[in-house]
């Protein structure tokens, strides 16, 4: 039996990264696999991911993963902090430097046949005759990628030992090959589940969203734009659903506290039931690497109206197709396209068929059969 170990920093956050490798990682077990993931630490004592199984180890569950970088003391050189800075920056490089330690211990002991490493501070942690079986995932977009030195700098250093490095679309593996990376692919992420049902979008009316409220998904912004929409008599019978957690602007708090039509509703154990009850997804992201809540909605039929997130943008929403792409901060167009959508019940029904079908190429079946002609790309190279 093959054995595949992904690798994380964090061994119990529910982000993206993990629900991607729990989506692979079952999906492979299924077909045989031994599948393991193996984390370096934890960042919320006390909680377990239970909803898999997948086998989770980490490394150090005593300290959280708060790293001072080079980058941090020279940032505070000239400041009142340099010493606490300074004083953290060696203690936190010299657990790190053990955790490395006891994971190549852990990796020589499960002795995997590939290694997915979903963050590039998990590469130090590999023995080096494993990096040639072992395959990066670059879970950002390559503008975000040049935003962190720390990570070019580890990709730049191993890119010859490693197998490949693997990007989320086809156009951040070109911004790879122009920027003078080596062995660059790409496979998309797959969807986290897939249903043979497809939302009632004309009947339902609904516009959801389901996400994180953070910055840089401007959710803020998009509450602005749907609240304005609203105003048009014509829409009095549409909602808007918001689903996740964190912290909305005052003048948000205003609106959800005033409108009928704009609702929040917290965390949600079922996103597929809530996407077959609804109409249209909306994203308004500065940036994405990759955006999984616009193929879970296309799985349901939903088309999406956003704005242009980056790389992966015109790879996943073919616009006046499945929906449209606006360019950044044109407030005014969004407004207009959102409008005329769910006044149009004909174009809106033609979307949603489209999205439906543009959604297969995403499944998790599709998505796995290209791990595994990469897996035995791997093999033939060891042979």
């Amino acid at each position: 039996m093959k054995k595949i170990l992904f690798l994380q920093i964090v061994g119990n956050s529910l982000g993206g990264v993990w629900f991607v490798n729990k989506a692979l990682g079952e999906e492979l077990k299924k077909r045989g696999y031994d599948v393991s993931v193996l984390a370096i630490r934890n960042n919320h004592p006390g909680d377990n991911i239970k909803d898999t199984t997948l086998k989770i180890d980490v490394i150090n569950k005593k300290d959280k993963w708060e790293i001072v970088h080079k980058g941090d003391v020279f940032r505070n050189l000239f400041k009142m902090k340099l010493f606490k800075t300074l004083k953290q920056y060696f203690s936190d490089n010299k657990k790190l430097k053990e955790d490395y330690s006891f994971m190549k211990e852990k990796i020589l002991e499960i002795n995997p046949d590939y290694i997915i490493a979903s963050h590039y501070q998990t590469l130090p942690g590999v023995p080096k005759q494993f990096l040639n079986r072992t395959i990066f995932v670059q879970h950002s977009s390559f503008n975000y990628l040049l935003n962190d030195r720390n990570n070019v700098r580890v990709l730049k250093k191993l890119n010859d030992q490693i197998f490949g490095l693997y990007w989320l679309c086809k156009s951040t593996m070109q911004r790879a090959l122009d920027f003078g990376f080596k062995k660059n692919h790409y496979i998309y992420n797959p969807n986290k589940f897939t249903t043979e049902e497809i939302s009632d979008v004309v009947k339902n009316k609904k516009i959801v969203v389901i996400t994180r409220i953070a910055p840089e998904k401007r959710i803020d912004l998009m509450i602005n734009i749907v609240n304005d929409v609203f105003k048009d008599d014509k829409l009095k019978d549409w909602k808007f659903e918001i689903y996740g957690v964190g912290e909305f602007s005052s003048d948000s708090k205003t609106i959800l506290e005033n409108s009928k039509q704009i609702i929040y509703k917290g965390l949600t154990n079922n996103p597929m039931e809530v996407l077959l009850n609804s109409s249209l997804t909306l994203n308004t992201s500065i940036y994405e690497g990759f955006s999984l809540s616009i193929i879970e909605g296309y799985s349901c039929g939903l088309p999406v109206i956003a704005f242009n997130f980056g790389e992966s943008a015109h790879e996943q929403v073919i616009d006046d197709y499945n929906g449209y792409i606006i360019e950044n901060d044109n407030i005014i167009e969004f407004k207009k396209k959102l409008h005329n959508l769910l006044l149009d019940d004909e174009l809106l029904e033609k979307m949603s068929k489209n999205a439906k079908e543009f959604s297969l190429q995403f499944s998790i079946n599709s998505i796995v059969d290209k791990w595994e002609t990469v897996f035995k790309k791997i093999d033939e190279v060891g042979d």
